[in-house]
């Protein structure tokens, strides 16, 4: 019974690492293709909602690759800013 349940530990850290490796590929696919840094994407979205950005990240929003980034704002308003990859531009602001 111990050499299944050792054998079964090995085989989900074995399993999520395939799919961190998988999630990292996508990822990797996703920054060559964009055309602005991080870094321009937080500016950009600083510009579009004014306050802190606190988190940012890289994904693709209805086929397009975008960087959404987390602003919170001087009244404390959380807000997500989503930045095209290819333009640089605003697309989308929501509310968190």
């Amino acid at each position: 019974m111990k050499r299944f349940s050792i054998a079964f530990l090995v085989y989900l850290m074995c399993a999520s690492v395939g799919t961190a490796w998988a999630l990292f590929d996508s990822k990797k696919e996703l920054v060559s293709a964009a055309k602005i840094s991080m870094g321009e994407a937080i500016d950009a979205a600083v510009q579009a909602v004014p306050g802190k950005a606190v988190e940012a990240y890289i994904d693709d929003e209805d086929g397009r690759t975008v960087f959404e980034v987390e602003i919170i704002t001087d009244q404390g308003k959380t807000q997500e800013v989503y930045i095209d990859a290819q333009t640089g531009v605003a697309q989308k602001i929501e509310d968190e």
